[in-house]
C-alpha cells in the first residue's frame, strides 16, 4: 500500500473519531447541562470539517481535469471552506449567548458525569494529534488539520479543569468562563479561516511567499536577465500557480528551455509551485525567434 493510500486510511479513522467525540460531547453536554462541553463540541466541530476538507482535497487531488474545469475541482474546498467559517461564526455567536444566560440563571451541572466525558474527548483529540504529528510535516494540508485538533487538544484541557474546579468547589461560574474561552478560540479560528479563503478567491499572493524574494530568486539562475508581469495566486490553500514574463539570454530556443527548465525547478522545490505559466523573451536567439511559451 503506498504512502498516500495509508494516510488517506488514517485520515478515515480522524474522521470518524471526530465525530464521534462531538456525538459525545453534544450528548454529554446536553445530559449534564455544561455549556463548556458544548462549546468544546463546537469546536470538535471545527476539527471535524477541517479535517474533511483536507480528506477531500487529497480525493481531489487525484481527480483529473476536465475540459470544463481546467484545474480540476480544487476551489470546491475554499467554498466548503467559506460555508463551515459562516456556520461556525453563529455557533460562536449562540454560545456567547448562552453564557450570558447561563451567567444571570445559572444551571445545575453534573460535575462528574462532565469530568469524565471531557476525559473521554481529551484522550481522542491527544491520540489524533500524536498520530496526525508526522504526517503534519510532510504536506501544508495535513498540517492545517493537524493544528486544528492540536487547538481542539488545548480546549480539552480546557473543559476538563473546569469540571475538576466544579466538582471542588461546587461553583459553575467555571462553566462559563471555559466556554467563553472556547468561544474566542472558535471565532478566531473561523475568522482566519474565512479570510484565508476569501484571498484565495481573490487571487491574493499566498501569505508563504515573498514576492520580492521569489523575483530575485528567479534572477539568481544563471541566464535570467529581467522578470516582469509576476503572477503568483493559489487554486486551492497547498497548490499555487504563476504566470511571469521573463527575458533570457541564450543563443537558441533549446538553450532558453534549459533555463526555463530550471526555473520551474526551482519553484517547485523552493516555494511549492507546481503550475507555470513562463512566457519567455529571448534576446539573442540565432533562428529568428525571439519569443517562446512555456
Amino acid at each position: 500500500m503506498e504512502k498516500r493510500d495509508i494516510l488517506q486510511k488514517n485520515f478515515r479513522i480522524f474522521i470518524y473519531l471526530s465525530i464521534f467525540i462531538l456525538l459525545l460531547e453534544v450528548t454529554g453536554g446536553i445530559f449534564t447541562n455544561s455549556l463548556a462541553l458544548l462549546s468544546d463540541a463546537g469546536h470538535v466541530l471545527i476539527d471535524s470539517l477541517a479535517l474533511m476538507m483536507a480528506y477531500f482535497a487529497m480525493q481531489l487531488a487525484r481527480k483529473k481535469s476536465t475540459e470544463k474545469f481546467t484545474f480540476g475541482y480544487y476551489r470546491a474546498e475554499i467554498l466548503a471552506a467559506i460555508t463551515n467559517g459562516f456556520v461556525l461564526i453563529f455557533v460562536t455567536l449562540y454560545i456567547f449567548y448562552e453564557s450570558y444566560v447561563r451567567f444571570s440563571s445559572p444551571k445545575l451541572i453534573r460535575g462528574p458525569e462532565m469530568l469524565i466525558i471531557s476525559i473521554i474527548g481529551l484522550l481522542g483529540n491527544l491520540y489524533v494529534v500524536i498520530k496526525m504529528q508526522s504526517y503534519g510535516k510532510e504536506n501544508l494540508n495535513v498540517r492545517a488539520a493537524y493544528l486544528h485538533v492540536l487547538t481542539d487538544l488545548l480546549s480539552s484541557v480546557g473543559v476538563v479543569i473546569a469540571g475538576i474546579l466544579i466538582i471542588i468547589t461546587g461553583n459553575y461560574i467555571f462553566d462559563i468562563i471555559i466556554s467563553v474561552i472556547i468561544g474566542l478560540f472558535i471565532l478566531v479560528s473561523s475568522l482566519r479561516l474565512l479570510t484565508k479563503s476569501i484571498y484565495i478567491l481573490m487571487e491574493a499572493t499566498p501569505e508563504s511567499i515573498d514576492l520580492e524574494k521569489l523575483m530575485k530568486d528567479i534572477k539568481k539562475i544563471e541566464g535570467v536577465m529581467e522578470v516582469h508581469d509576476l503572477h503568483v495566486w493559489s487554486i486551492t490553500s497547498d497548490v499555487h500557480a504563476l504566470s511571469s514574463h521573463v527575458l533570457i539570454d541564450a543563443k537558441d530556443v533549446k538553450a532558453m528551455n534549459k533555463i526555463i527548465s530550471k526555473i520551474n525547478k526551482m519553484l517547485k522545490s523552493k516555494y511549492n509551485i507546481t503550475h507555470t505559466v513562463i512566457q519567455s523573451e529571448c534576446k539573442n536567439c540565432v533562428d529568428g525567434k525571439n519569443k517562446h511559451n512555456h
